[in-house]
This record gives structure tokens, C-alpha cells and sequence, in this order.
């Protein structure tokens, strides 16, 4: 075994800085080292400090390339056992001193880089570090060797673009697409855009575009990096600490769950629902406020339909609430039942991309029927409470949906009500058959059974 030993300190505060390394090296038939760098790299590398001991070299690439802020893509063996003490020192030096026991080429673009073993990196010619002076004038092309022929040069000239592009494509990840299933990014992973449906997500990896979730749960963990935009509909965002995100996050009918110690560097949508988050915005008597108000609305909306329904169908609603105010019990065990069965058919539904239309519209309908039947549950409250004032359904609603606004304020309390009214809602159209829009079959005479007699 390999013991590569690495020590590095940092001597003044003024502005002079040394770098003292003792590296140790026992090697059976030693090789010339040899880094060579392609790409863009810049002069000035962010400084690291990280304490590493009896770790593979390949861990401890990656706990540089996290000080630094970078993406690594390694195709190299775990190497041997390492040990550093670091304070401060260029994140491309110590690289360099990792790497001091071979040929390697280190391909990087922007904070994307890929170190390959010099036998099977791409071939191309060894690319000298820019200069620090700018500006840099165009690279002119070196005149062919007396042997070559012009196109020759044009051949090696098309070879090395290729090469690049295919650095690129490899550094940057290839797209996920899953549905009616999970997806979990590994640690030192890296993929490009993410798209998940009907399942949730687990990013410990570095995402280098963006990602979009539908139906299910997104965790990004510590350590994992996102250099999209994050958005989620129809489930919870969690971003934990020491995670990293360099675009928008928008999450759209779930809570967000953010860190301390996350980094989200774009705009941040649904902040009113954010755990964890430390903004004004987020405390105090303007997120009460802010409560407040949208629980007015959604009331408002609520009486609105309702309404609406009571003009448009006023018998139907007849129908929802002597069925409500006859059988309670009866139509809250029907809409438990009811509302299992839509979930499990909308997840077969969702198995197969043609089904997955049918269970959004389904669901669509399914949210609209239940909202109607809830009115119907408000009504029949309302009735129930000012009855003996008035018969305008119109009024009975609207002391419904006052009652249901007070209720729901009520910590975990109010969250049981208005769940018991969706239930009981559904429940009753189950029991009415949508208010009568599904007729029962026809059962026949009863003297003859389903059958007739031919005469």
C-alpha cells in the first residue's frame, strides 16, 4: 500500500504566504507525474482547509472539490490510503499533490471537471494555462510540420473539437425521466435536468440542470447541489443543511421545509409555508396577516361556488342535503372508502404515460365533485343553525362557510373539520350516485325477472 502524506501550512497573516509540503512516496517502478490541465481554468483558486486521515485518495478529492465549490467526475481507481492536514491553500495545488503519483488530465468547464488517467483520457494535444494578462487574442494555428499535409492538420483540428464536446457532455450528466416511480441521485453523481411523476425524489448528487416533480416528495441533502431551478407541484420540498441550489424554487400545493445552512441563491416562491426559513416574512404578525387573509379567500371562493351549484342545480343540492342531514355517519364511511378507491385507481392510472391524462382529468373532477358536496355539508350546517329564521339556501350556505372559517383556525381541530366536511361531502355523492347523474340500471318486473317471456 501507498502512504501519500501531505502537509500543509499557512505562516503569516500580512499578506505573505508559504507553502511547505513533506510528501512521502513508495512506489515499485515509479512513473514521471504529470497534470495535464485542458479547458478553462482561472488564475486564482478559492483556498481550502479540510483535515483528512486514513480516508482513499478518491474521498479525498471529493471533500476538496466540495471546499471549493466544484463538480468532480473521476474515472480513476479509489487510489491509496491519505492523509492532510490543510489550512488555506489553492484547491488546485493540493489537486495537483492528490494527483502526484501519476499522468492525469484534468478537463475542466466552468466548475465541472473530469480527471481521467493520461493513457485513457481523449486525445488531444496538452493545452497550456492562459495567461493572466488580458485581454487574450485569438489562438492562431500552429503551421503543419514539413511532413504534414493541410488536411491532415484539419483532421487533428476536427478530432480535438470532438474530444472537447464529448468532455462536456460527460461532465455535465445525462437527463432522468421516471414515472409512477422513485429516483435517488447518489453521493459524487451527476446528472443534468430531473423529471419525476407520481414518485418522490432524493438528491444527494450534483444536478447540473433542472428539476421538476409532479405528485410525490423532494429532498435535497446535505452536500447535494443544484445549479437549476427546483419546482414541485402536488408534494413537500425539503432542502437541508449544507445543501445548495443556484436557481428558483417554486413549490406549488406542498410545504417547504428549508435548512438553516441552505443555499438557495434564486427567488423562493410559497415562502408563507416555509419551516426553517428565517425571513421577515416568515414571523410576526404580517405571516398572521397573511394567514388570515388567505383563509378569507379561500371562504369567499368557497360561498362562490356553492353559490353557483345552488343556481345551476338547485335540485341536485336538494339531493345531496337530505341525503347529509338523513344518513351523517353513513356518507362519511362512504367518502373514506370513496376517497381510497379515486387514490388507488389514479396510481394504476398513472403506471403507463397513457393513462396519466385520464388521472389528471379524473382527479380534476374528482376535486370539483367533492368541493360541491362540501357546499352541500355547509348548507345543511347552516340550515341546521338558522333554519328557524330563514329558508334561503343562499344564507344557509354563507352561515356554513362563516362557521367553517372560525372552526378552522383552531389548531389541529379546524384540520379535522374541514376534513370530516370533504369526507362527508364525498360520502353523499357516493350514496346519490353523483346526485342522480348515474341512473341505477333497470332491474325488470318483478313477476318476470330481468328477462322477458316471448310470447
Amino acid at each position: 500500500m501507498k502512504i501519500i502524506s501531505a502537509r500543509l501550512f499557512c505562516a503569516s497573516r500580512l499578506g505573505a504566504a508559504a507553502l511547505g509540503a513533506a510528501i512521502g512516496i513508495s512506489v515499485s517502478g515509479a512513473a514521471t507525474a504529470e497534470i495535464t490541465r485542458k479547458g478553462s481554468w482561472p488564475e486564482l483558486e478559492p483556498k481550502v482547509s479540510l483535515e483528512v486521515s486514513g480516508e482513499p485518495r478518491n474521498e479525498a478529492l471529493k471533500r476538496v472539490a466540495r471546499e471549493a465549490g466544484w463538480s468532480l467526475l473521476l474515472n480513476l481507481p479509489s487510489g491509496d490510503v491519505v492523509e492532510l492536514h490543510i489550512q488555506d491553500q489553492p484547491a488546485d495545488k493540493v489537486l495537483e499533490l492528490l494527483l502526484a503519483d501519476g499522468s492525469y488530465v484534468a478537463t475542466r468547464d466552468g466548475d465541472l471537471i473530469a480527471i481521467a488517467p493520461a493513457a485513457t483520457a481523449p486525445r488531444s494535444a496538452p493545452e497550456p494555462r492562459p495567461a493572466p494578462e488580458p485581454p487574450v487574442s485569438p489562438a492562431v494555428p500552429a503551421p503543419p510540420s514539413p511532413g504534414a499535409s493541410p488536411d491532415d492538420a484539419e483532421d487533428e483540428a476536427d478530432d480535438e473539437d470532438d474530444d472537447a464536446e464529448e468532455a462536456r457532455r460527460t461532465s455535465r450528466g445525462q437527463d432522468r425521466f421516471v414515472t409512477g416511480g422513485s429516483l435517488r441521485i447518489e453521493r459524487g453523481e451527476v446528472v443534468h435536468d430531473v423529471s419525476v411523476i407520481g414518485g418522490s425524489l432524493d438528491v444527494w448528487g450534483t444536478v447540473t440542470g433542472d428539476i421538476d416533480v409532479m405528485g410525490g416528495s423532494t429532498h435535497v441533502h446535505e452536500g447535494a447541489r443544484v445549479r437549476g431551478d427546483v419546482a414541485t407541484v402536488g408534494g413537500p420540498l425539503t432542502v437541508a443543511d449544507g445543501a445548495r441550489i443556484d436557481g428558483d424554487v417554486d413549490v406549488v400545493g406542498g410545504p417547504f421545509r428549508r435548512g438553516e445552512r441552505a443555499r438557495i441563491k434564486g427567488d423562493v416562491n410559497n415562502e408563507v409555508s416555509a419551516v426553517g426559513d428565517s425571513g421577515p416574512g416568515a414571523k410576526g404578525a404580517s405571516a398572521l396577516a397573511r394567514r388570515a387573509g388567505n383563509a378569507v379567500t379561500r371562504t369567499a371562493l368557497l360561498f362562490a361556488f356553492g353559490a353557483v351549484m345552488l343556481a345551476l342545480w338547485p335540485r341536485r343540492m336538494e339531493t345531496l342535503k337530505v341525503e347529509i342531514a338523513a344518513r351523517p355517519m353513513r356518507s362519511f364511511a362512504l367518502g373514506v372508502v370513496g376517497v381510497l378507491g379515486a387514490a388507488a385507481l389514479a396510481a394504476a392510472l398513472c403506471v403507463t404515460l397513457i393513462g396519466i391524462p385520464f388521472a389528471v382529468i379524473g382527479l380534476l373532477l374528482a376535486v370539483i365533485a367533492v368541493v360541491a358536496g362540501g357546499c352541500a355539508v355547509l348548507e345543511t350546517a347552516g340550515a341546521g343553525v338558522f333554519g328557524h329564521r330563514t329558508r334561503n339556501p343562499y344564507v344557509h350556505l354563507a352561515i356554513g362557510c362563516l362557521g367553517l372559517l372560525l372552526v378552522s383556525g383552531i389548531p389541529y381541530v379546524g384540520g379535522a373539520i374541514c376534513a370530516a366536511v370533504a369526507l362527508i361531502g364525498a360520502g353523499a355523492l357516493v350514496a346519490t350516485r353523483l346526485a342522480g347523474l348515474i341512473r341505477p340500471k333497470p332491474r325488470g318486473d318483478a313477476a318476470t325477472g330481468p328477462y322477458r317471456t316471448a310470447p
